[in-house]
């Protein structure tokens, strides 16, 4: 009798200290997620930075598939196609290359959040050593 009671004891303090063990929860989010999608139509105010001081400002724009900036426009940077992907911080992460027949490429990186954006590009173009610049901004209201 003894020899049945001890496994069957064993078996039952396993089994309620599963049962009473905490178990994982999902983390909550407090607000959903913030998608690639949700870039569409999205246009911040950025400041732009080279060597530590402001070069300038611009608006730069999402739109179904591309992205501009409206200072690029004026010198030919043509919308372009970006990539997005998710950050594990809830952001955005975006990269685009805008080209110019006669100014060259820019390659820009960085995050898109709901309110705010940031990042760097570089402009590279024959005949001058490539320029490397940083922004910040905004969502435009």
């Amino acid at each position: 009798m003894k020899r049945q009671f001890l496994p069957s004891a064993l078996t039952l303090l396993a089994i309620l200290a599963s049962c009473s063990s905490p178990t994982p929860q999902a983390e909550k989010s407090s607000a959903p997620a913030f998608t690639c999608a949700q870039l569409n139509g999205k246009a911040y105010a950025i400041t732009i930075y080279t060597g530590g001081k402001v070069d300038g400002n611009e608006i730069f724009t999402f739109h179904e598939k591309t992205a501009e900036s409206d200072e690029c426009l004026k010198y030919g940077f043509a919308a372009s196609e970006y990539t997005c992907s998710p950050a594990a911080d809830g952001s955005l992460q975006f990269a685009t290359t805008m080209t110019s027949e006669q100014e060259g490429r820019m390659d820009w990186k960085g995050t898109a959040g709901p309110d705010r954006i940031s990042g760097s590009f570089v402009w590279s173009k024959a005949g001058q050593a490539d320029i490397h610049y940083t922004f910040e901004g905004s969502l435009r209201k």
